[in-house]
């Protein structure tokens, strides 16, 4: 397998919950339903599914930009406890801003990208039975994502309001938290619906 795939570069997603991950449901590859083999499916079929990953690979490589964003901002602070007298300094905060620019594109394409596979994807393959686990599955780490955009949303507004050392610990948790969850959501479904994409011409 290439090391660009999600399923290579995934590593396991702990329960591990810290103060900022509270109440943010995990995912447990060991809970997540199976797709079942369609009889019949094509090579040309499969390889229509995996477009899904050319989608996916758009949205890493952006993950990638947020998060070199996030590393100049937090190297720029010396240390988290210096964080509440770096974020005034010119170069802090133009790398904060940075940051929070590519943040706010990224966490409105991702829901973007989510709700057009539940408002168009997802319902043409409700038609086999056996996809509706793996479907609903699905929809639910897409409540998981959410829910960890919008926990970064609100550390990012109290770090630009009035930065502590517990708001950046707490910044770079979740976001390194949220990519691990992306990037094994994204193997995941490239894993499942490969051949169903391409059979029922879902993407």
């Amino acid at each position: 397998m290439a090391p660009d795939t999600p399923e290579a570069a995934a590593p396991p997603v702990e329960a591990r919950l810290g103060r900022a991950l509270d109440g943010i449901p995990f995912l447990d590859d060991a809970t997540r339903p199976k797709a079942p083999p369609i009889p019949g499916v094509t090579r040309a079929q499969r390889a229509r599914g995996r477009r899904l990953a050319l989608y996916h690979r758009h949205h890493l490589a952006e993950l990638a930009a947020v998060r070199g964003a996030l590393d100049r901002f937090l190297a720029g602070t010396g240390t988290v406890e210096a964080v509440t007298d770096g974020v005034a300094s010119m170069t802090l905060t133009e790398n904060y801003r940075a940051f929070g620019t590519l943040c706010g594109r990224q966490c409105h394409l991702l829901q973007m990208h989510h709700d057009i596979e539940e408002g168009d994807m997802y319902p043409r393959l409700r038609r086999s039975d056996g996809l509706r686990r793996v479907l609903d599955r699905l929809g639910a780490e897409h409540r998981t994502v959410h829910a960890l955009l919008e926990r970064i949303r609100a550390i990012v507004r109290s770090v630009a309001s009035a930065p502590t050392r517990e708001q950046v610990l707490d910044l770079r948790e979740v976001y390194g938290v949220f990519e691990r969850v992306v990037i094994s959501h994204f193997g995941y479904e490239e894993r499942e619906l490969e051949e169903a994409i391409g059979y029922y011409d879902a993407l």
